[in-house]
């Protein structure tokens, strides 16, 4: 089965471009990082940026949205994976919330200070998601206390 050059090229250029509007907008502010930046961090020029995303603002919604929706969707993969042992379900939740700070600083960073950033609606479904990841911390805890 053969994939068009499109197709195949533009979720690896979607996530290089994540990647570093993540990476500029932590170290300098979401207001402090233009179009023409980002575009230039990965080889394409600032109004090019417009075939992936419609905005900034709609790439730091992807960003503070994917967080969050990978943190709740790993949280409840490992809740799943230990199998209902309490402490296990707890370390578990702790190892990989560990990782994610480990792995991905620029993203904490990001939601960190750029969270009010978000439109309303965004910001909701952030914290919406947020609400549910801490429910499984909430939960677990409950159990081994």
């Amino acid at each position: 089965m053969s994939t068009s050059p499109t197709g195949a090229d533009a979720p690896t250029r979607r996530v290089q471009i994540l990647r570093e509007a993540a990476r500029l907008f932590a170290a300098r502010g979401f207001h402090g990082v233009g179009v023409d930046e980002i575009g230039a961090a990965v080889g394409i020029s600032g109004p090019g940026l417009y075939r992936h995303f419609p905005g900034k603002d709609a790439m730091l919604a992807e960003l503070l949205v994917g967080i969050s929706e990978r943190l709740l969707a790993g949280g409840r993969a490992r809740v799943a994976a230990a199998g209902g042992a309490p402490a296990a379900v707890l370390d578990s939740l702790l190892a990989g919330h560990i990782d994610f700070a480990l792995d991905d600083r620029a993203l904490i960073v990001l939601h960190d200070r750029e969270l009010d950033r978000l439109r309303d609606d965004d910001r909701r479904r952030v914290r919406r998601l947020q609400r549910e990841y801490v429910e499984l911390w909430v939960a677990a805890l409950r159990k081994v206390h």
